[in-house]
């Protein structure tokens, strides 16, 4: 009895044990599967993508070529450490210069997408075939501590006839030709604003010349063609004379050279005319005949005395006018 109940226990014990055993594998291969798991995902994350192309495939020339190397990865720039890429080997082409830029961009899964882009810029040597060597990228994971390197294709560019430059000929044309535009422009420009300056005189004259009375231009005309102070009385008589007659003409409407004293007045009777304005223009005529047909001499106190007689039949005519014109507006 004792020796049945050993065994029994031994054997509940084997049972225990194996199933401890079962357990503890499954986990450690759970754990593995993990790891594992984790590995693939992470190096398919941090995988490098290198392009490299050229802008065009045909260049002129006396134009370059431009070559662009590409790194490209998801995750921020600080998760490789590029080393320095070494200018590629070229044939049929020279180095002019080159450059390099940093993005970070965002995919449509919402991605953080690091971009490295440096530039080569060459100049072609001589029409035809030109290439440019695969270069080696050599970096480092920061995360895995891993060294690794890319290497890309060979590129050929074919290099065709130069592109026409404009000359030192065809610069000086040019040149020459807008001068001569600007020249023209300003002529005519010049031109234009003189005929236009010219125009508005001429409206503003005419516009004086229409506001203007018959008076009002008799005045003017006094004032500026017939001076008192002179040293020849006798020929600025005349002219005071031929004022006047002009006055009575354009006023009146008939002639004056040809009529005497007498029949001038006759004339005059009903023109409106005041006896003060009336009696001033007979001892006007009857002096001033005196002098032209007689002979006889006049003095400079006689003339002034005769110029304030025309003067003031002007201005008492111009007074009557206006007064007649207020007159007929307000009626």
């Amino acid at each position: 009895m004792p020796n049945s109940v050993a065994k029994l226990f031994k054997e509940k014990s084997d049972l225990v044990l194996n199933m401890k055993l079962k357990i503890s594998l499954l986990i450690l291969c759970s754990l593995v599967s993990m790891s594992l798991s984790q590995s693939v995902s992470d190096t398919l994350q941090s995988e490098i993508k290198l392009r490299t192309y050229i802008e065009n495939e045909n260049v002129p020339l006396n134009r370059e070529v431009v070559y662009h190397i590409e790194l490209r990865w998801q995750g921020d720039l600080s998760r490789y450490k590029i080393s320095e890429i070494l200018e590629p080997t070229v044939t049929n082409l020279t180095t002019r210069g080159s450059g390099s830029s940093n993005k970070v961009r965002t995919d449509q899964d919402g991605n953080m997408i690091s971009i490295k882009e440096i530039t080569f810029y060459f100049n072609p040597l001589e029409i035809g075939m030109a290439y440019i060597d695969g270069v080696t990228i050599r970096y480092t994971d920061q995360i895995k501590g891993n060294d690794e390197s890319l290497i890309s294709s060979r590129i050929g560019v074919k290099i065709v006839e130069p592109l026409l430059e404009p000359s030192a000929n065809g610069l000086m044309s040019n040149l020459m030709i807008i001068v001569f535009l600007v020249i023209v422009v300003g002529v005519v420009s010049y031109l234009f604003l003189h005929y236009r300056k010219r125009k508005r005189e001429e409206e503003e004259k005419s516009l004086s010349e229409i506001q203007e009375t018959v008076e009002e231009k008799y005045l003017r005309l006094l004032k500026e063609t017939i001076h008192i102070n002179t040293d020849n009385v006798k020929d600025s008589l005349n002219d005071l004379t031929h004022l006047l007659n002009g006055y009575i003409s354009e006023r009146y409407h008939f002639p004056v050279s040809n009529l005497s004293v007498d029949d001038l007045m006759d004339a005059l009777m009903d023109k409106q005319l005041s006896e003060e304005s009336l009696s001033r223009i007979k001892d006007y005529y009857s002096k001033a005949n005196l002098v032209k047909f007689a002979g006889e001499s006049v003095e400079d106190s006689e003339f002034h005395r005769l110029y304030d007689t025309v003067e003031l039949v002007l201005d008492h005519q111009k007074t009557v006018s206006e007064n007649s014109e207020s007159n007929s507006e307000n009626s």
